[in-house]
């Protein structure tokens, strides 16, 4: 019974403690680490320890918790301990920013991360459930999550300046998002980690002996050996000389870094943007990281050119002001006034502040790795004062940069690039009918030789014939894959996200993963598909998940809209976006993001104001056309508005 006694007491010393009761909290936990060392249990000796550190942490007292984190790293358990470890060197991490050691505290978050990769390989054979528990559990008592100690050191080396570092932190964050999500064991591939310095290579082994000194004592301690007071001075003085130390590593790196910004960027880092910007000039590749209290900007552009900018607006009005634009985007009788202004402040945090490098370098390409609730934006939409952002650039999203494979293009022209195309245009339970999806689909798919309406050659299967077996078993051979149906992607809650099959039955996220002949698609599109915008805390991190699933078994592309669309502008919109695809040679191709561009700018430009059919769908956008005919059948309409074109993104390799 001693066991669950000692588990009881810590249970009650975490709840004292984010009550506030320091006095209870600090009680309880010392009672159980008093009977976890009586009863000679290190595997709960530990965690008593941990709990004290992060009491002393979390009520100021700064060295105490350093010298009681130091002791549980003393003590060796038996079993895997990995995980342990990660939250006791995270927490070093925080005391050390709080101390004004940042070099320090970086080499701690590293350790940190790189043992929560190595946990991430031992936990792949655990159920997803199982999986997804550690990845939300909280380490300390200000409820940080695994997440989190990302953010924290990517923001730590961002605001030294070390933005390679950072870049390469960011890519494993956005890696460990999608595990979250999709609470898939493959994602992100083999574990990564973070490389130390050689700064902080002499800071762990510092800290190791510092360590091993302790596992010394320890077991004198335990046998209550005479040289106990002997090591407890030697203890001391060793402790004394490591923190003389690193005051001395803190302060010749502030010199250094004084005369060399670039110093502590180490040179072996994988640059996975570069494979993006060098695969087309022009092209900037920008990183959207969002804090609490500040947004962090990163881009890199040909030449291995990366900088970073801080901007000083908080979590909480940026997800306000995002769920504002959202909201307003998604009626066509928003005012339009009103729908500029939002996006022009929005513009003035993510955008202005790269002004400079992109007018400055002639800059046409824009390709977004964004964070939390940017990704319910469509950064197409954001308004300078004067144009929109896709009036001057072709703008994409990727996952992360070291998930998009920009190695492959389309082939050049259409009898190469067959295309699948299913829809629904039936009205089914809940969902509206969709007229224009047939005609949408013809003037797409060219069924045969002889046929002067369709671009692509190709398979098109409407209403009941569109099922999953159809799907599944017609994948193979085709270079697009073209959706026209309802669906809906909903935050948090995978399983009830999906997209409708012409049957009305609904395929989910996890028969997509199901799907295995998806390796010869260049291009997905899913165009009627909508992201469910919940509160300003969702993170948005679902459009990367669907993503995902569809670019991790072959795709190289998707597009897919945010919000439900007149079922009349989204045809209209696919059809010139086909026919811009085409127009495409192969010694002047036209990438994807600029055949989206010109096919949303064709709606923008839109004047007469006859009515659109209002029957709506989301929208997705499908890619490579061919053939300048587009469907004549719907009457020109004032789709205007950023309603009706902005909603399309496109996720992936955009050129």
């Amino acid at each position: 019974m001693v066991p669950v006694e000692i588990l009881a007491n810590l249970v009650l010393s975490i709840a004292h403690g984010e009550l506030g009761n320091d006095q209870k909290a600090m009680e309880t936990a010392q009672a159980s680490l008093a009977l976890a060392r009586k009863v000679k249990t290190p595997s709960l000796e530990k965690p008593s320890l941990i709990v004290l550190g992060n009491l002393h942490h979390k009520f100021g007292r700064k060295q105490d918790a350093m010298q009681t984190y130091q002791q549980a790293l003393a003590i060796k358990t038996p079993g895997k301990t990995v995980a342990e470890e990660s939250g006791i060197y995270a927490g070093l991490a925080r005391i050390s920013a709080d101390l004004n050691q940042p070099n320090t505290a970086i080499t701690y978050y590293k350790q940190a991360i790189n043992g929560i990769e190595d946990v991430r390989r031992n936990i792949q054979e655990l159920s997803p459930q199982l999986q997804a528990s550690f990845l939300q559990a909280t380490v300390d008592f200000n409820q940080v999550k695994t997440a989190d100690i990302y953010r924290q050191l990517a923001d730590l080396l961002l605001s030294q300046g070390r933005i390679l570092e950072a870049q390469q932190v960011l890519e494993l964050l956005k890696v460990q998002e999608i595990r979250d999500y999709t609470t898939n064991k493959r994602a992100g591939g083999e574990k990564q980690d973070v490389a130390l310095t050689a700064t902080e290579e002499q800071i762990i082994k510092e800290f190791g002996s510092l360590i091993a000194f302790g596992q010394k004592l320890k077991e004198c301690q335990e046998t209550r050996c005479s040289e106990l007071s002997q090591l407890q001075d030697q203890r001391q003085a060793l402790t004394q000389k490591f923190n003389q130390k690193i005051q001395m590593i803190e302060q010749e790196v502030r010199d250094r870094l004084s005369k060399d910004r670039a110093l502590l960027d180490t040179k072996d880092i994988l640059r996975e943007g570069e494979k993006i910007v060098e695969a087309q000039d022009g092209t900037v590749l920008i990183y959207v990281f969002v804090l609490q209290d500040k947004i962090w900007l990163l881009w890199a552009s040909k030449g291995g050119v990366v900088n970073s900018k801080e901007v000083p607006v908080g979590q909480k009005q940026l997800g306000e002001t995002v769920l504002k634009f959202r909201q307003l985007l998604e009626k066509p009788s928003s005012d339009i006034a009103e729908v500029q202004a939002t996006g022009k402040q929005l513009y003035d945090w993510l955008i202005k502040p790269l002004e400079p490098e992109l007018k400055g370098n002639k800059i046409q390409k824009l390709v977004f790795s964004l964070d939390r609730v940017t990704r319910y934006i469509p950064m197409s939409a954001l308004f300078d004062g004067e144009k929109y952002l896709m009036e001057n650039y072709a703008v994409s999203t990727v996952l992360s940069a070291g998930l998009t494979d920009v190695r492959d293009r389309l082939p050049s022209g259409t009898e190469n690039t067959p295309i699948l195309a299913l829809g629904l245009s039936n009205a089914v339970a809940g969902f509206n009918a969709l007229p224009n999806v047939p005609i949408e689909i013809d003037a797409i798919v060219r069924k045969q030789q002889d046929d002067t309406k369709g671009i692509y050659p190709g398979l098109e299967f409407l209403n009941q014939a569109f099922d999953f077996r159809t799907l599944r078993d017609n994948l193979f051979g085709h270079k697009i894959l073209h959706i026209a149906t309802h669906g809906e992607f909903v935050p948090g809650r995978p399983n009830d996200s999906f997209l409708l099959l012409g049957t009305g039955d609904k395929l989910t996220i996890p028969q997509i993963e199901t799907l295995q002949d998806l390796g010869d698609v260049h291009l997905v599109v899913l165009s009627a598909c909508q992201t469910a915008l919940g509160g300003t805390d969702q993170d948005g991190v679902e459009i990367s998940g669907i993503s995902y699933y569809l670019l991790n078994t072959g795709a190289k592309a998707v597009a897919a809209s945010l919000w439900l669309v007149s079922d009349d502008s989204t045809s209209q919109l696919m059809q010139q976006f086909y026919s811009n695809l085409a127009k495409g040679t192969a010694t002047a191709s036209i990438t994807k993001a600029e055949a989206l561009r010109q096919a949303q700018l064709s709606l923008l430009h839109s004047k007469n104001s006859t009515r659109a059919n209002t029957d709506n769908r989301s929208l997705s956008v499908i890619f490579r056309p061919s053939s300048s005919t587009l469907s004549t059948n719907n009457t020109a309409s004032n789709f205007s508005h950023p309603y009706y074109w902005a909603p399309f993104i496109l996720i992936g390799n955009g050129f």
